[in-house]
């Protein structure tokens, strides 16, 4: 029993350094948030078992997340990144208008793993897919573009909080967002 639990724990180590999926399963490690003790578990792709604990902040769990909520990137996107010094939950760039799209996912978005969750849409399946060049033109002639396009893609995190299991304290927490820096017709 000792040995198969020591195998376990070095697969799961390896499986959460290296991004590793297998078909069988993800390996995921969440910690609890009063104890610095990390549970680790297996999660089937199809498993309607909710993430326990508070994820720790890193590379491995967005990835842990983006397959849990199967969240879809787009061809255009490169895998979302953890930014440590980043002040937002998260930011997407275009670096050129023909360039790969890049998410920054920062350490505020780690509440829980349902607001990572929904943070990582909001920067994946929104931002992601929107037009940065339209964006921009309409920011230039002054018709509110970044204003707009963050209030859809908070509009999805709120229309889709049964899918990532928010709280109706974070969700009223996005909404208040929405309202106080884009607010509609200002």
């Amino acid at each position: 029993m000792v040995n198969r639990n020591l195998s376990r724990i070095l697969l799961t180590c390896l499986c959460l350094t290296s991004g590793f999926v297998s078909g069988f399963g993800l390996l995921a490690a969440a910690s609890h948030s009063r104890t610095s003790v990390v549970s680790v578990r297996a999660i089937s792709a199809d498993s309607d078992a909710p993430l326990e604990g508070r994820p720790v902040a890193g590379q491995a769990a967005i990835d842990i997340a983006m397959t849990y909520y199967k969240i879809s990137r787009p061809s255009d996107a490169n895998k979302p990144l953890f930014d440590s010094e980043l002040k937002d939950r998260g930011l997407t760039v275009k670096s050129s208008w023909f360039g790969k799209t890049q998410v920054y996912i920062g350490p505020s978005a780690f509440a829980n793993w349902a607001m990572l969750g929904s943070t990582l849409a909001h920067e994946v399946e929104v931002h992601c897919n929107q037009n940065f060049p339209m964006i921009f033109i309409k920011d230039r002639l002054g018709l509110d573009g970044t204003s707009d396009a963050e209030r859809e893609a908070y509009r999805y995190e709120i229309t889709n909080a049964s899918r990532f299991g928010l709280s109706g304290r974070d969700a009223g927490l996005i909404a208040a967002t929405v309202e106080y820096y884009y607010p509609r017709g200002k």
